[in-house]
């Protein structure tokens, strides 16, 4: 999956049209972010191009000043967080690096969540400081 910055979208049409352009071409749209421009689709950088000329075709712009980030769907939970002021905390920190929380898996018991390879480490390392605090 990746997730790119398309600069000149507006409003909720703008999100309609962008969804609806790119799922016509084939592409599977994860979700569209309007407070920060972004969109999530699930391919790779080699679509990049494609992609691009797609939103171009419909004038709207991926911003190239942006990096486009690859993106894999991780599973969490930990004992730490069922301790409801960890939860809160884990939440905050989630929301404040714009980390995609995409839903809850029943079968592994987890949170959901679209991050870098990166964003995953700092997560497991912010899980591990919680649970340093609680022991």
């Amino acid at each position: 999956m990746i997730k790119l910055v398309v600069s000149n979208m507006y409003c909720g049409h703008c999100q309609l049209k962008v969804d609806a352009e790119l799922k016509a071409n084939g592409f599977d749209v994860i979700s569209i972010d309007m407070a920060n421009n972004t969109v999530i689709i699930d391919t790779d950088k080699t679509k990049l191009s494609e992609l691009e000329a797609i939103l171009d075709s419909i004038n709207y712009v991926v911003d190239r000043d942006a990096s486009v980030l690859d993106l894999n769907k991780y599973v969490i939970w930990d004992e730490a967080l069922e301790d409801d002021r960890s939860y809160k905390q884990f939440m905050s920190f989630l929301n404040k690096s714009n980390i995609e929380i995409t839903g809850f898996d029943d079968v592994e018991l987890g949170l959901v969540i679209l991050s870098t390879d990166q964003q995953y480490y700092d997560i497991m390392t912010f899980i591990n400081t919680l649970n340093q605090i609680e022991e």
